[in-house]
């Protein structure tokens, strides 16, 4: 579960609110409306900053056997209208 509390409530509160990021709720703290900062437990924070392991030469490679997604017209089109490459 979610919650948003303001800042000065998360100050007044901070014990309570790291009972709730242990049980696996997050709180998102608020200064005048804006988001500032998450408070979640360490297993929820292990989970968001572990490194994603993929290995880019076996995706080139799929991305490579799968072929062309966009025809090359296509392609042109695409780059032409976003004038890519262009001052």
């Amino acid at each position: 579960m979610m919650h948003h509390v303001g800042s000065f409530e998360a100050k007044t509160r901070l014990a309570e609110l790291l009972r709730l990021a242990e049980r696996g709720d997050e709180v998102v703290v608020l200064r005048r409306g804006q988001r500032v900062a998450v408070i979640m437990g360490a297993a929820r924070y292990d989970e968001v900053t572990k490194p994603v392991d993929v290995d880019w030469r076996q995706a080139a490679r799929e991305w490579v056997e799968d072929g062309p997604r966009v025809s090359g017209d296509d392609f042109r089109r695409i780059m032409a209208d976003a004038k890519v490459g262009r001052p």
